[in-house]
């Protein structure tokens, strides 16, 4: 038997699962920069160009994706 998979727990054979509190349950949605699970979505129209987008913006830190629609 291999010595890491023996001593690995219960839970890592598990697949990853969103906490209870994540607006985002059916998926795995993290901050890429400091791994946490609280994420706010945000939709953005500039009225101006015509364009709209989706910002994840995450609340431990100032990380922000955006998400240009089409």
């Amino acid at each position: 038997m291999n010595a890491a998979r023996f001593f690995m727990r219960r839970e890592d054979y598990q697949p990853r699962q969103s906490p209870a509190g994540s607006p985002f349950r059916q998926f795995d949605v993290t901050c890429l920069k400091c791994g946490s699970y609280d994420l706010r979505l945000v939709a953005q129209m500039d009225e101006e160009a015509g364009e709209m987008a989706v910002v994840l913006v995450c609340n431990h830190c100032p990380q922000r994706e955006i998400l240009p629609l089409r």
